[in-house]
């Protein structure tokens, strides 16, 4: 048996794959500001649904694009899957391996968090910072989350859009920036109020919100590659919802938008 893992900030999927695949959601990951218990936890309920010890485990994980984050969650996982051989990738490194295989081209990642590289067919040769939820992520789900929330508390939306927001996460604004400061993990949280946006993306506030974070998540991620010419690939929940805004954005650049990673992944490690 093998196990493919892609893992984001407010879900991961686990594909089982033993003559089939199997495929088990669980909550996300992030080594960045979650507690590895937690993917202990995750990892042991994993493993009672597979009742067998796999060969091996391919994790492609958000937060894990540095060699300290990966052996932490390898390590974690080896908890559990005692046996196995366990490789631990960035989740970027996964979307590069979705969307191109073995040909070059730059993988950006648009879901909870946000990441974007140039990939040379092989590994992820270039890649500008992520920084995270708090630093950056421009154009992710937890960073129009956030710009929407502060929008909504600053009175910067119109009266009725903040009405239905305020509607929408059933809260005041006091109990809201309460909820923000204490939720674990913050990111998902965030990255919740997407529907929101989703739900209200006829509004010319809000589609000048979601513009907006993607011209930033251009100029922060994929203009300092300084790459042109080559197919730019998206994968995330929040370009796929958006995806008609996302080719506004790049009219006249060859764009490819997955949802997620996963299901081409398995089938790569399941030929």
């Amino acid at each position: 048996m093998k196990i493919i893992v892609e893992a984001g900030g407010t879900k991961c999927k686990w594909g089982l794959i033993d003559n089939q695949i199997r495929t088990v959601e669980t909550i996300g990951f992030n080594p960045n500001c979650g507690h590895p218990d937690g993917l202990l936890g995750i990892a042991q309920a994993v493993a009672e649904v597979a009742k067998n010890e796999p060969d091996s485990v391919l994790y492609f994980g958000a937060g894990c694009g540095n060699q300290q984050n990966q052996e932490l969650v390898r390590s974690t996982l080896k908890r559990v899957f005692t046996y196995a051989e366990i490789k631990v990738c960035s989740d970027l490194e996964g979307a590069a391996i979705a969307l191109f295989g073995n040909q070059q081209g730059i993988a950006a990642i648009l879901g909870t968090g946000a990441a974007a590289g140039y990939y040379n067919g092989k590994v992820i040769e270039r890649q500008a910072p992520s920084l995270g939820y708090l630093l950056g992520d421009e154009g992710s789900g937890s960073y129009i989350g956030k710009t929407l929330i502060v929008k909504a508390l600053r009175n910067e939306l119109s009266t009725d859009l903040c009405n239905r927001f305020f509607d929408f996460a059933q809260t005041t604004k006091v109990e809201l920036i309460k909820n923000v400061y204490s939720a674990q993990p913050v990111n998902a949280y965030l990255a919740k109020f997407v529907q929101f946006t989703s739900e209200n993306i006829s509004e010319p506030e809000i589609t000048e919100l979601v513009a907006g974070a993607f011209e930033l998540f251009h100029q922060k991620h994929i203009a300092p590659l300084n790459i042109s010419n080559l197919t730019v690939g998206f994968v995330g929940g929040v370009a796929w919802q958006f995806a008609d805004i996302l080719r506004k954005q790049y009219k006249g650049v060859e764009i490819i938008i997955l949802k997620d990673a996963f299901d081409s992944l398995c089938k790569l490690q399941d030929q």
